[in-house]
């Protein structure tokens, strides 16, 4: 806090915008405590990797990574800490899926970051502070106005991001992703202030390795994700039927196990488009005042999703 009091002081003499940007800063600042909580593992943590290894059967090496390092933090402070890592894998296997489901279950929150969407690195770090328009990055407002020091920041298609000379939205990663240079994080719109971002918690996803700044994959540890085999995907689509049976406030009113033959169906599709088939396919048997899903039915939510593609104007 001594130095939000010195930030204050040192724009006394400035012009009454940015000395009115930094009082309205200053006082939000205040309001929140300097001291933020570390989030800890799960008591069930040996249960959840469990489950997560039945629901994502092609993200076992992944899993067995994170159950490693929550074994390591059972063992000592039962923090949540995993080292920065990386799911590679062609676009629906379920990588978002698996990343926000993991999350989920962790006492902590979650930033996803649309990587593709990214302009410069003001997202992450803020934009510099001579600009009127100046304001703090995601970083700097996780962790100063959010009550956790490690949240989990997933940086979406981290393959998509804008890389030339003049932008690069992600340079901040180069020094967010070395822990001992993150203990002394300073955003570009508030320099004056230190923030420890050593505990943050990153996950990334791409669709390819190679469109990836080496120095950031370097810093990563990457696992590349496998297209789920047809024995994969019938146990993915059954737990995809019962997350929504067991999760929706409607879901007391379908059978419980989902029949054979719309499973085969499914297994036709990658991870993503099941989940949206599926939700689909539920309102379609509501309509019809059936308690489970057909083959009918699903083929009918594919066919509808087909011939409602926008295909342009005609003239």
């Amino acid at each position: 806090m001594s130095e939000v009091e010195q930030m204050e002081k040192s724009y006394e003499g400035a012009t009454r915008e940015h000395a009115g940007r930094v009082r309205s800063l200053v006082k939000r600042m205040r309001s929140v405590s300097p001291e933020k909580r570390l989030a800890t593992i799960p008591s069930n943590w040996r249960s959840m990797c469990a489950q997560l290894m039945l629901d994502f059967p092609n993200f076992v090496d992944v899993i067995k990574f994170i159950r490693y390092q929550f074994a390591l933090s059972n063992k000592s402070n039962k923090i949540l800490h995993l080292p920065p890592f990386l799911l590679l894998g062609e676009p629906g296997i379920g990588k978002t899926e698996f990343l926000l489901t993991l999350t989920q279950q962790l006492n902590t929150s979650l930033d996803v970051i649309d990587v593709a969407s990214l302009q410069s690195e003001s997202t992450l770090a803020g934009s510099e502070s001579f600009w009127g328009n100046t304001k703090p990055g995601n970083i700097f407002n996780k962790l100063v106005f959010a009550d956790v020091a490690n949240p989990i920041i997933m940086l979406d298609e981290i393959d998509k991001a804008r890389n030339d000379n003049i932008h690069n939205p992600l340079s901040a990663l180069f020094s967010l992703l070395e822990p001992r240079q993150a203990k002394a994080f300073k955003d570009l719109s508030v320099p004056e202030i230190n923030l420890d971002a050593s505990h943050i918690i990153w996950c990334a996803t791409a669709n390819e390795r190679e469109s990836i700044s080496t120095p950031i994959v370097n810093r990563l540890v990457a696992f590349s994700i496998k297209k789920p085999d047809r024995k994969q995907m019938q146990v993915i689509v059954k737990n995809l039927y019962q997350q929504f049976t067991v999760n929706q406030s409607w879901g007391v009113y379908f059978d419980k196990v989902i029949s054979e033959e719309v499973v085969a169906e499914l297994c036709r599709h990658p991870p993503r488009k099941v989940r949206k088939i599926l939700e689909q396919a539920f309102g379609h048997a509501a309509y019809e005042n059936r308690n489970h899903i057909t083959i009918e039915g699903v083929q009918a939510v594919i066919s509808n999703e087909v011939s409602t593609t926008p295909m342009g104007f005609i003239n």
